[in-house]
């Protein structure tokens, strides 16, 4: 049997690719030698590809996994951001996983995501990474440029939530953007200058991510004191878009609430507070 040069040309790029595949894996057996959580985390979900991690664990039966559980994949084909935008990620550069609850009740969910967005904030900081902060309701910036993003789906059964799904995008060692992007984008690795490793990363923010979630559920007091003071604009007189009308500095950003809702001052020194489909700020930079 002979083989033409497309042939071996073709196999050529074919070993390259499976090459590229192998290389980006998760490293499952480093994850677990790292891991330090008391329950987060330790059940855990590999899936080399998937179209959603948040889609993927909304379909499942919630007896399938436990609370706690984590669904991280390699490449995600249709991972979703705020209003249904796609969130777009190069395979086995970054962090693109679900984190899965079981709360008991519905009370302060919407303060869940600000404080797993402050979690993020915290272990990027562990990483002498200055100027980390959360963009409300749920972008995380490193210099003002975007480094990644939550998106939280509550699944009910009735009245009652059945599960709370997590999901996270975060840039960790992609340096190339595409320039469909209407935001700036950056990376763990092009902020630190040096390749950083997602088991390791993934280890620290579940930590993080445990001990946090441990503050909410014991309702300690300063906890929304801590997230405000990591949110792009707190204390600022911010631009502020409402039902499509951009109003130029007119409110002052006091923080969000404990039901995550934004509240702000206007010139008439009236508290205003709004849920995140009514307004978007701009912070002034």
């Amino acid at each position: 049997m002979s083989y033409s040069s497309s042939n071996h040309q073709e196999l050529s790029e074919l070993l390259i690719f499976w090459k590229l595949i192998m290389n980006s894996q998760f490293d499952l057996n480093r994850y677990r030698a790292k891991l330090k959580t008391r329950w987060l985390g330790a059940d855990f979900v590999y899936e080399p590809e998937l179209k959603s991690t948040n889609t993927y664990l909304k379909k499942m039966d919630s007896s399938g996994f436990d609370h706690g559980t984590v669904l991280l994949t390699d490449h995600q084909t249709q991972g979703r951001g705020q209003y249904e935008r796609s969130w777009e990620s190069q395979r086995g550069k970054n962090l693109t996983f679900t984190v899965a609850f079981k709360p008991s009740s519905g009370d302060r969910l919407p303060l869940l995501t600000l404080t797993f967005a402050f979690g993020i904030v915290r272990a990027l900081k562990r990483l002498d990474i200055e100027n980390v902060r959360i963009k409300w309701p749920n972008d995380i910036l490193i210099n003002g440029k975007k480094v990644g993003g939550l998106l939280t789906e509550t699944v009910f059964l009735g009245q009652k939530p059945d599960r709370v799904l997590i999901g996270i995008g975060l840039n960790v060692n992609q340096e190339t953007f595409g320039n469909e992007l209407n935001y700036e984008a950056t990376s763990v690795k092009l902020e630190k200058g040096k390749e950083v490793r997602r088991e390791d990363l993934l280890c620290s923010l579940l930590q993080e991510f445990e001990h946090q979630y441990t503050r909410w559920t014991r309702r300690e007091s300063d906890l929304c004191k801590d997230v405000n003071s990591t949110i792009e604009g707190f204390g600022q007189w911010v631009t502020a878009s409402m039902n499509g009308t951009v109003k130029e500095g007119e409110f002052k950003f006091l923080g969000m609430n404990e039901k995550a809702e934004c509240v702000m001052l206007n010139k008439e020194l009236d508290v205003k507070t709004f849920s995140y489909e009514q307004i978007r700020i701009f912070p002034r930079r």
